[in-house]
């Protein structure tokens, strides 16, 4: 059984800033680890914030998420702004701007496969950046035309004809989460999808990864044959995000185009992926609701496709003991799920900064700042507990315990893993004294 937590870790505010100013070391020292770059590189690189895992390279999902702590860390204090520009640079002729890159900037993945369609974030991250006292003058109006053309060849390359979106298990960002119907085959989940093959890989790239293609290749051939509710949903939130920063740059009639299309999309998610019966977003064939819960539904919150009303039913599913909140909130797969494995998988049930971080912004722009409270305090102190005990800031934890880290949960994240000690206190006030 596990441990209680030993105390209210968010309420003690000498904690509260000794886990921030940890949190901000550790990536400070590790962002001065990778350098700039690599000799030989085609594409000039910049300092950047390390994510972490093995992977000295550039992952769009975390360098976005980091956008979200970095700018609570003290002014200069690490490279925010270098880190999105590194992805610009590596854009390709149409925009299109993939997710993973090796630290020279080469792809690792072929742009025109879903494996490398990550939630499009960029705009996003650029309207918190210039919310900051890290912001630069004039730097919206800049990067705005890249923004623009990325999402554009989003929509060229991943948009189905109804209107919603799809990706791929890696792409998406949630790895091994299983979106496909209960008991799909092999061959029922490749059947129909954009086939991944060692031609989806970098030419560089191919070495690490064929081995595990011939093991995961159908997982990840399971792509257009589903409306994605994460994917559908982050179109929508950069569409929104992209009338914000054209409003701001004096475009006008670009932000009214940009509203127009995130009005559509909304509405397209809300006839399509709502299930009325359990109160929850759910991915859909053309044959309807593929009925796996799972948190790729917390996109509708930070996007405001959610309708109020439907928000408030999708509160009472987040912190229902037996889907979502469990020992450690928030469960990454509904624990009622065949195939929920918080101990030892990635998305098949464990917690995540990330997807904590999106339900707690989510709620609190929804005004429910008293249940985004709840929640960042308990998960806080779950993180808490463990960092306490081992000294380390993970990548995830089990839904299940805090007393050890889990299987497959790299220590050191800074990625994602600084959202918990770094932003939760900044958007609650927790050890502001201190700060």
């Amino acid at each position: 059984m596990t441990a209680a937590i030993p105390r209210d870790y968010a309420s003690d505010a000498d904690f509260v800033a000794a886990f921030r100013a940890a949190a901000i070391a550790m990536a400070q020292r590790k962002s001065a680890a990778l350098g700039v770059s690599p000799p030989g590189a085609a594409i000039p690189v910049g300092p950047r914030i390390a994510t972490g895992g093995k992977f000295d390279g550039h992952f769009l999902w975390d360098a976005a998420f980091s956008v979200f702590w970095a700018v609570h860390a003290p002014a200069g204090a690490l490279p925010i702004a270098s880190t999105l520009d590194n992805f610009y640079r590596f854009a390709e002729p149409d925009g299109y701007i993939g997710r993973e890159f090796l630290a020279d900037g080469t792809p690792v993945w072929d742009p025109e496969h879903p494996i490398s369609f990550n939630p499009p974030m960029f705009a996003w991250a650029e309207l918190e950046l210039a919310g900051s006292p890290c912001a630069e003058p004039g730097r919206l109006a800049r990067v705005y035309p890249t923004l623009v053309r990325h999402h554009q060849s989003c929509v060229r390359k991943f948009r189905r004809p109804d209107g919603l979106y799809f990706s791929c298990g890696l792409g998406c960002g949630m790895d091994d989460m299983p979106r496909w119907p209960h008991g799909f085959t092999p061959a029922q989940r490749a059947a129909g999808g954009i086939p991944l093959t060692e031609q989806s890989l970098g030419e560089r790239s191919r070495d690490i990864w064929t081995r595990w293609l011939n093991c995961c290749a159908a997982d990840h051939s399971w792509n257009r044959q589903a409306g994605w509710i994460d994917m559908s949903a982050a179109m929508a939130l950069d569409a929104r995000s992209l009338a914000e920063i054209a409003m701001r740059v004096g475009r006008t009639d670009e932000a009214r185009e940009f509203n127009a299309e995130h009005a559509t999309l909304a509405a397209a998610i809300n006839r399509l992926c709502w299930d009325e019966a359990t109160g929850f977003y759910y991915d859909v064939t053309d044959g309807g609701i593929i009925r796996r819960r799972h948190l790729g539904a917390l996109w509708t919150l930070v996007s405001h496709v959610a309708p109020p009303e439907r928000v408030e039913r999708m509160i009472a599913t987040l912190f229902d003991p037996a889907v979502f909140y469990r020992t450690v909130p928030l469960a990454s797969l509904e624990a009622g799920d065949p195939d929920y494995t918080p101990e030892k998988e990635y998305f098949k049930g464990p917690a995540w900064p990330n997807l904590n971080f999106l339900a707690i912004r989510g709620l609190c722009e929804y005004g429910h700042r008293t249940e985004a409270e709840r929640l960042a305090r308990l998960w806080y102190n779950c993180c808490a507990a463990l960092y306490e005990k081992t000294g380390g800031i993970y990548e995830n934890l089990s839904s299940e315990q805090f007393d050890h880290p889990k299987e497959r949960s790299f220590p050191d994240y800074a990625g994602h893993g600084c959202l918990t000690p770094v932003a939760l206190p900044a958007m609650f006030g927790w050890g502001k004294n201190h700060q």
